[in-house]
C-alpha cells in the first residue's frame, strides 16, 4: 500500500465521499489484493478519519499518525470484514479505538476542541471585546468537553463533529441505539451544566 502523506489529510474537502456511494465493489477488490482499490478507499475517507483522530487527540502530528495506523490496521483486517456494517462505519470504529488506546497509553483524559471555533471562525475581524469573549467561550467549551467521561465524549464527537447517524454511532461504539441516545443525552446535559457554571452560557 502506498504511504499516505500528511498533505493528503489537510488538502481540503475535495475528497469528501458521496454518502450514497456503495463501497462494496472497491472493498471486494481490495480484499482480493487490489492495491489500487484500497488506495481509492483511502482517498475517499482519509479526511474524515484524520478529522476524527484530531478531534480526539487535538494534535495534528498525532492525528496524522493515528490516521495512518487506522488505514494500516484496516488493510490488515480486510480479510475479516464481512460487510455487516458499512465500510466507513467499520473504518471509523477502528479509528476511534486507536484514538482511545492512544489516550489510555499516554494517560490522557482529554478530548480536543474544534479549532474552527477559534482560529477558523467567522470571516469578519471581531472587535477586541468580541474576540476576548469568543476566546473565553472557546476555552470554556474545551474544558467542558474535557470534563466528559470518555464514552460520553465519544458519542458527542461522533454526532456533533462527524455527523454520524445514530445507527452508525451504535456500530462504531459497539452498542445499541438506545445506549447511544442515552450517552449523547448525558453528554449534552453535562456540557450545558458545565457551561452554565462558567457564566458564559445563559439559562433559557
Amino acid at each position: 500500500m502506498r504511504a499516505v502523506t500528511k498533505n493528503n489529510y489537510e488538502d481540503g474537502h475535495q475528497d469528501e465521499p458521496d454518502s450514497k456511494t456503495d463501497d462494496g465493489p472497491l472493498v471486494i477488490q481490495a480484499r482480493d489484493g487490489s492495491v489500487e482499490a484500497f488506495e481509492e478507499l483511502v482517498r475517499k475517507y482519509r479526511n474524515q478519519v484524520y478529522a476524527l483522530c484530531y478531534h480526539f487527540v487535538h494534535s495534528r502530528e498525532d492525528a496524522w499518525d493515528l490516521a495512518q495506523e487506522t488505514f494500516v490496521n484496516a488493510h490488515r483486517a480486510l480479510p475479516s470484514f464481512r460487510g455487516e456494517s458499512g465500510f466507513k462505519t467499520w473504518l471509523m470504529r477502528i479509528a476511534a479505538n486507536r484514538c482511545k488506546d492512544h489516550l489510555k497509553k499516554r494517560r490522557l483524559d482529554t478530548v480536543p476542541f474544534d479549532d474552527s471555533l477559534s482560529a477558523d471562525g467567522p470571516s469578519h475581524s471581531p472587535q477586541p471585546d468580541e474576540a476576548l469573549e469568543q476566546r473565553e467561550l472557546a476555552k470554556a467549551i474545551e474544558n467542558a468537553v474535557n470534563g466528559l467521561p470518555l464514552r460520553h465524549r465519544t458519542a458527542f464527537l461522533l454526532r456533533e463533529y462527524e455527523g454520524l447517524s445514530y445507527q452508525e454511532m451504535a456500530e462504531v461504539m459497539n452498542c445499541n441505539i438506545g445506549t447511544v441516545m442515552s450517552r449523547l443525552f448525558h453528554a449534552r446535559r453535562k456540557l450545558q451544566a458545565l457551561l452554565l457554571g462558567t457564566g458564559l452560557l445563559e439559562d433559557r
